[in-house]
């Protein structure tokens, strides 16, 4: 038999969990006691939510966060909800649908470079472009939205296909700018290019001249490329900028390659040399330290690729490079887990979405645009590369036009 005192004891208990319980419910405490909100006022699952990156940088998942008076999932201000848009099998052809452009592709020098903003937008540059009146256009630039679906094949641009870039001293004529991409550091915008002349008997029409460092002007919203009556900071031998990387491992530097020495057929070695804020190159050298050289001599071959353009990404694992041998019809990789190598052959990552009847094309200037890239799926690489032919085009223009793949491998 319980005692009196003891049964009104439990009645009183059981009355206060209930009144505890009957207050439990969405917008409730999880714990009364340490009176501390939890996930129980939002009874749905959350949803992913994606911060995108400034200028190039890739996009983040960010964690949603329960708002308590509405018990609805919110995601922190300046992201969004993770959408991804259907599969398709169409060849996406980037900025097809972009008011004042005629075609995209003139594959000779690259693809569509990327070069970060003061502002933080990421600008494709295309190194040719038809316009609508059919004038055609050096170093145009585009601007993706990237409030897009991941996946979207950026079929518009946000900006008005704009030439972008300025050579100090007046323009030359006789004088092509290639722009390789950019980087940022120390909140700048630095941008890799290289020069060329106009040469009938050259394999590719030009003969190089040099390369350097230009850099964004916020004011004229352009890239202002050093005359070339300047010297160059190196010479044809080390030719950096055919891809180039920065890390968090190392926030004072930008990592670049270049491919001026022969390699095996159809490639070119390739040397590493890093660049701090104030474009000070340090080559990396035969005995695995960093030196003041601009020599490609000093350093060894870091890998081959093929000419003018490929991308060195960050992967879960380290680093992968994805390039394209000379007039090739594949893109090829390779890994490292760390961007000093070493660097070892990786299976291909597929063939090109070369135009049917024409046996002479070929694909060349891959470029990584990993600001658009999945960071739900963190293996998936965006890929822009040129089309070209070394017979008689065809007649269809799209045939030829650039090309955006999304690369699983």
């Amino acid at each position: 038999m319980m005692v009196p005192w003891l049964s009104m004891l439990v009645r009183a208990h059981v009355a206060t969990v209930g009144l505890v319980g009957m207050a439990l419910g969405c917008g409730a405490r999880t714990d009364p006691l340490l009176d501390k909100p939890g996930a129980e006022q939002c009874q749905s699952t959350p949803p992913t939510c994606i911060a995108l990156g400034f200028g190039c940088d890739p996009a983040e998942v960010v964690s949603a966060t329960c708002n308590e008076s509405t018990h609805a999932w919110i995601c922190p201000s300046g992201s969004q909800v993770y959408a991804r848009a259907p599969a398709s099998s169409a060849s996406c052809l980037p900025f097809r649908q972009a008011q004042g452009l005629g075609s995209l592709g003139d594959w000779g020098l690259g693809s569509l470079a990327r070069v970060p903003t003061d502002d933080g937008r990421c600008l494709w540059i295309a190194d040719s472009a038809t316009l609508s009146d059919g004038s055609t256009a050096r170093n145009v630039a585009f601007d993706v939205d990237r409030s897009a679906p991941f996946g979207t094949c950026p079929s518009d641009s946000v900006m008005q296909p704009t030439p972008v870039v300025i050579l100090e001293g007046g323009d030359d004529p006789s004088i092509l700018v290639q722009i390789d991409g950019g980087y940022r550091l120390a909140g700048q915008t630095h941008v890799i290019y290289r020069l060329f002349r106009y040469d009938s008997t050259a394999v590719f029409g030009v003969t190089e001249i040099g390369g350097g460092v230009a850099h964004w002007d916020p004011g004229l919203q352009r890239i202002v490329v050093p005359s070339p009556s300047q010297p160059f900071p190196w010479g044809t031998d080390l030719d950096l900028g055919d891809a180039m990387l920065g890390t968090d491992d190392d926030p004072a530097h930008a990592f670049v390659w270049g491919c001026g020495l022969p390699g095996d057929f159809l490639k070119q070695s390739c040397r590493l040399a890093r660049l701090d804020s104030a474009d000070t190159v340090e080559l990396f050298s035969r005995s695995g330290d960093w030196i003041a050289s601009v020599r490609a001599t000093d350093g060894p071959s870091v890998f081959e690729s093929g000419r003018w353009t490929s991308s060195v990404i960050q992967t879960p694992g380290g680093f992968r490079h994805v390039y394209i041998a000379d007039f090739g019809g594949e893109l090829l990789s390779q890994v490292a887990t760390s961007v000093t190598g070493t660097w070892t052959e990786s299976p291909s990552l597929g063939a090109c979405d070369l135009p049917t009847g024409d046996a002479h094309a070929m694909c060349a200037g891959p470029i990584a645009h990993m600001e658009i890239a999945d960071p739900t799926r963190p293996g998936e690489i965006p890929i822009a590369y040129g089309l070209g032919t070394t017979g008689a085009p065809l007649a269809d223009a799209d045939a030829y036009w650039t090309r955006l793949v999304w690369l699983q491998p």
